[in-house]
């Protein structure tokens, strides 16, 4: 049995703060590897070596026992399941460490035992998104054989009938890049799982900020009302709304997913923020685009203008085009006057030719939009 060394570090930083006292934590093989004192990290350490070559329970080195290697003070074996697989070192005099010696050796078994459980949790995590992630995104498909037989393994049966779903928090560009927009991200990810897993046979993969949801045969009625009931479940708790894609019909789960991520495309520029694959009309082709094309494309519409700038121009655009060009609702939604909003869009011509408010212009920059959203990463370079 082994523990990680940032899981060690973890333990002995706690175990420090509560007995006061400097904290070593050695391996089945007596080294250092974790310390309050991070200068001995690594060391080999004599002590914890004979008490696990001797199957001691503890050993105190008294002052006039210290080495290079060794410092005085008490250490005590720990075990898991009846094993010894390291030790625990309580630096300082005897009478200053005895009284902390059962109760530090059982904190610091009950903590191991804690993270091995965590980590346990995550390795069949990290085994199930793979599985997930071969089947949904990868051509796990064409190996049904093989893929049925891992399904059986983690309780899936992949012949059942499933819809899929594709869901985030809207404008999640917004929110991702700060501490505060991370934890509202994980929290709103946390309370869709739950609700979504509540139902038996349902699945969840965590991908690129989404979550691709599976879930058990429903009717197109049904699906459209849990994408109600969750994002007002959402806004109602965080104050955030969620884009929701949904698939159509569709031969297989691959492609179930493909659709329901066309759809989800399209939802984070509907005001609702839920589409249906059947509603998908130009995002259908915009994964057709090459990266270069798309990028040349943005950059001819928003000519001579920098990533900040082209930035609050689709943000214009995003909310002009979810109150269906209405200047008073665009205006109110952008927290700006809408003579203000007129000039904005007048100098947006200026920039790129084009009139928004003009019917034969709108598909100019609706496309320039979606494309954004593709590729914004590519346009800070």
């Amino acid at each position: 049995m082994r523990i990680s060394k940032q899981s060690a570090q973890l333990i002995v930083n706690e175990i420090g703060e509560v007995v006061r006292q400097n904290i070593n934590m050695m391996d089945e093989h007596g080294y250092i590897i974790a310390s309050t004192d991070d200068k001995r990290i690594g060391n080999f350490h004599e002590a914890a070596r004979k008490i696990i070559d001797e199957h001691l329970s503890e050993l105190y080195i008294s002052p006039a026992d210290v080495t290079p290697t060794v410092r005085a003070g008490l250490n005590l074996s720990i075990s898991y399941e009846g094993q010894i697989f390291g030790v625990i070192g309580i630096t300082g005099e005897y009478e200053q460490v005895k009284g902390y010696g059962q109760v530090v050796k059982k904190m610091t078994e009950i903590l191991i035992r804690e993270s091995i459980d965590q980590d346990e949790i995550k390795l069949k995590q990290r085994i199930l998104s793979r599985f997930l992630e071969d089947w949904i995104l990868g051509n796990g498909l064409l190996q049904h054989q093989g893929l049925a037989e891992r399904g059986q393994t983690l309780n899936i049966d992949i012949t059942l009938p499933r819809r899929v779903m594709v869901i985030s928090v809207q404008n999640l560009e917004k929110h991702i890049d700060t501490a505060l927009g991370q934890k509202m991200i994980d929290e709103v990810e946390s309370t869709v799982s739950h609700n979504i897993e509540a139902e038996y046979g349902n699945l969840i993969l965590r991908n690129a900020a989404r979550q691709i949801v599976l879930l058990r045969r429903r009717t197109d009625v049904q699906m459209e009302h849990l994408a109600i009931k969750l994002s007002t479940l959402i806004f109602d708790r965080y104050g955030v709304r969620l884009s929701v894609g949904i698939d159509g019909e569709a031969s297989d789960l691959h492609q179930s997913y493909i659709q329901a991520n066309q759809a989800w495309r399209s939802a984070r520029s509907a005001k609702e923020g839920i589409r249906a694959y059947d509603q998908v009309t130009l995002e259908m082709f915009t994964g057709e685009v090459s990266r270069q094309t798309k990028v040349e494309y943005i950059r001819k519409i928003f000519r001579n203008c920098d990533y900040r700038e082209i930035s609050r121009w689709i943000q214009i655009l995003e909310v002009y085009f979810s109150v269906e060009g209405s200047i008073n609702a665009a205006a109110s939604a952008l927290f700006i006057h809408k003579n203000t909003l007129q000039f904005k869009l007048k100098k947006l011509k200026e920039i790129s030719g084009l009139d928004v408010r003009m019917p034969s212009n709108l598909t100019a920059f609706y496309i320039a939009m979606l494309f954004f959203e593709d590729i914004e990463g590519y346009l800070k370079i």
